[in-house]
């Protein structure tokens, strides 16, 4: 069994020369770089500012003749986004185990930093000299041959250099650019430059995920599951590109390849729990498992499917040294300043395939390295070829994870590019299987006052209303629409605006109201909506504006018999600062209880208190809440069948009103809305700060006694940050603190 284990490793080995791009089968040398985001590498997350990258440059140079590379050096240049932490220069490992350690100055070992011109020099391999070549020449350089240290299975010497920079305190939705350096060494007696490519991420904060994205999996093949059927392999994918498709089968799919298939066995046999090694395994090692599509756990997944049924199909990956792209699709018909969610389910499918640097496999009794699961995979999501979130390391836990990140389109934007980049080398481990690939958006959820049906009757006053609640402040823009075939089409009625967000309990949310009406017959069965939107023009598209599906059914009947009443001396007086109601019915039939409602601007009442029906003339309610300025009351009288009048509206004043702010929007995003008290009319003057206490602009206006509402659109072009505005009137003066968003 040794020797036939042993055997399939060295047939392993054979595939490394397949590793990058395709390249021939001479190819001796591979390399690649990435970097991993060291501050989110346990659970993943996009670059803020801050976070700490670490920089990995692998070169792999495999032969099975006595072959090696000399003068080997690697060159690097930090710009000014990021800041060298001291102290970093490494070679790694594949695996990311520190196996040489040099110090930052010149002229004392293999490595060096300079900061003048913010350069990086390590020398690699052996017979390395001082770094007291500060340029890309070959003083100092050394040799690696295929037999070196670190070790993979002794046919490939793998060593990746590495340093780390920290993120300088920039502003979200910067994009930096990372310098790509370069290895040089000579081969067969010339100079060789292997240079990578720059790498552009962008600083993005961290949103959180909202509970209601819709429209998951809409937009890549098979709606992100690679479909299903009958046979243990499909055929290729055109979105998993810079990799070679293979069958699986004993030894694949090997580094750079990739299969899709609905079980991970290398001969159809659907038991994970066969001990290691064995022959159904792919390279004795891999699990055997199925997709992740439709699992009564999500994170267990499905089983391998036996040979002949069908099963869901999944993409396993065999991660190759270059950092390429391993799933990219074109989306198109994105909404504009719109948010969603981009994400996919991962697995780590091999718990046995890690190699120390003496190249003794997990399996070899004389193993000595301290993961046995190998080269964790680590991913890098993409939009448009700029890099947003990564991963973090996956390890090996027999279980499915999601990971993505939620992302807003620019106020045009209409599609991107979206790739999912493999970002760890690859050899002794990096296996890794990838399932429901999503992109979903997050909706808002739409409340109406009158859920399904508005009971009211000839003459009744209809007040509709509508609350919008957003797991982010987006969908601001709104618009009223009514239907007079039962919903089979939807007209607008012309009313239409822009919201101005709270956050309330977790979720942003804001109210808008129709134009109250007086309804009679004809306007019995009409039906009213509201749909909202994240700007003007997606408003007036159905695939990106929203609205539940919910109505109101106007049911508008003749009450005259139902509720003939009479409501006299409906007055209210103040009792050392507290309102007591009181009202008398003359008349009244088949009356179930009255809703006293309440307002501070004679417009948007609320109800505070339910009287049922007694069998007495004379009514009264003491409100508890205390007076300040004016209160409005109205009462709504509902009968048994839920049909409802309104009486008049009356007022209480306390007759002693204070200035003062009641309520503001905050945080604000492009609307500042005031409700204040003024105790006479007079001038009220609006000055805001920056938290420094300097002017930045200053309104003045003519204010009512009593209630008033003011609106202010000058935040739309402030920058994103808090601020203070002081509100004056006479000699007094209110302080508040806002947040601009």
């Amino acid at each position: 069994m040794k020797k036939t284990i042993q055997l399939i490793f060295y047939l392993y080995i054979l595939f490394l020369a397949l590793l990058v791009n395709m390249q021939p089968l001479y190819a001796q040398v591979q390399t690649g770089k990435s970097y991993i985001n060291v501050s989110k590498n346990l659970t993943g997350g996009t670059f803020e500012p801050g976070d700490t990258l670490e920089i990995r440059a692998s070169i792999a140079v495999g032969s099975f003749s006595s072959f090696s590379i000399t003068q080997v050096r690697y060159n690097d240049t930090i710009n000014s986004n990021f800041t060298y932490i001291p102290g970093t220069l490494k070679i790694l490992t594949n695996e990311g185990l520190v196996f040489r350690s040099y110090s930052d100055a010149a002229g004392d070992d293999a490595a060096m930093f300079n900061n003048t011109n913010r350069t990086i020099r390590i020398n690699m391999g052996t017979g390395t000299g001082n770094a007291n070549n500060t340029g890309t020449g070959t003083a100092g350089a050394g040799t690696i041959a295929y037999n070196n240290k670190p070790s993979f299975y002794g046919g490939v010497c793998i060593m990746v250099a590495s340093f780390r920079v920290r993120i300088n305190a920039l502003p979200y939705n910067t994009l930096l650019t990372m310098h790509g350096g370069a290895f040089r060494y000579t081969q067969s007696g010339s100079p060789v430059i292997a240079s990578f490519i720059a790498h552009n991420l962008m600083l993005f904060q961290n949103i959180g995920v909202c509970p209601n994205f819709v429209g998951g999996n809409a937009v890549i093949e098979n709606n992100g599951t690679f479909g299903s059927g009958n046979t243990q392999n499909r055929s290729a994918s055109a979105i998993v590109p810079g990799y070679t498709f293979v069958n699986f089968s004993a030894n694949s799919p090997n580094d750079g390849s990739y299969g899709i298939a609905n079980n991970s066995s290398a001969t159809g046999a659907t038991n994970n729990g066969v001990a290691y090694p064995h022959s159904s395994r792919v390279f004795t090692v891999w699990d055997i498992i199925g997709d992740h599509t439709g699992a009564a756990s999500p994170t267990a997944g499905n089983p391998a499917t036996p040979v002949g049924t069908t099963g869901g199909y999944m993409a396993v990956v065999n991660a190759s040294y270059a950092t390429s792209r391993a799933i990219q699709q074109d989306v198109s018909n994105l909404c504009p300043a719109t948010y969603y969610d981009f994400s996919a389910w991962f697995r780590n499918i091999c718990s046995k395939c890690s190699c120390d640097s003496n190249g003794r496999g997990a399996l070899n009794t004389l193993f000595n390295g301290p993961y046995p699961p190998g080269v964790k995979p680590n991913l890098t999501f993409q939009l448009n070829g700029i890099d947003y979130y990564t991963t973090g390391d996956i390890p090996y836990t027999g279980l499915w994870e999601k990971k993505g990140f939620t992302y807003l389109t620019g106020p045009t934007q209409t599609s991107f590019t979206l790739s999912i980049r493999n970002n760890s080398p690859g050899g002794g481990g990096n296996d890794w299987a990838i399932d429901d690939v999503s992109l979903s958006t997050c909706v808002p959820d739409i409340e109406l006052n009158y859920n399904p049906e508005f009971k009211g009757c000839y003459g009744s006053l209809v007040e509709l209303a509508s609350t919008i609640r957003c797991w982010f402040p987006n969908y601001t823009y709104y618009k009223w629409q009514r239907s007079t075939n039962g919903g089979v089409t939807w007209n607008d009625t012309g009313v239409n605006g822009t919201g101005s967000p709270s956050y309330v309990s977790g979720q942003w949310e804001y109210t808008v109201n129709y134009p109250p009406f007086v309804a009679n017959q004809p306007d019995s069965g009409h039906r009213y909506r509201v749909v909202v939107a994240t700007t003007a023009a997606n408003l007036n598209n159905i695939n990106c504006s929203y609205s539940n599906n919910s109505n109101i059914f106007l049911n508008i009947i003749d009450c005259g018999v139902i509720l003939n009443t009479t409501i006299t001396n409906f007055t209210a007086k103040l009792i050392q600062d507290y309102a007591n109601v009181n009202w008398q019915i003359s008349s009244g039939n088949n009356i179930q209880y009255f809703q006293l409602e309440k307002s501070s601007n004679a417009t948007d009442f609320k109800p505070i208190a339910n009287i049922p029906y007694q069998n007495t003339s004379i009514y009264s309610f003491n409100d508890p809440e205390k007076i300040t300025g004016i209160s409005y009351y109205r009462l709504k009288i509902y009968d048994t069948k839920g049909y409802f009048v309104y009486s008049k509206i009356i007022a209480v004043n306390n007759g002693n009103i204070n200035f003062e702010v009641k309520t503001f929007t905050n945080p604000v995003i492009d609307k500042l809305l005031l409700e204040y008290l003024v105790p006479d009319n007079g001038t009220v003057t609006l000055n805001l700060l920056n938290t420094y206490g300097a002017p930045l602009i200053s309104q003045q206006w003519h204010a009512k006694k009593g209630w008033n509402k003011s609106s202010f659109d000058f935040v739309k072009s402030l920058p994103s940050g808090m601020y203070l505005f002081t509100l004056s009137y006479q000699n007094q003066v209110i302080n508040k603190r806002i947040i601009k968003l």
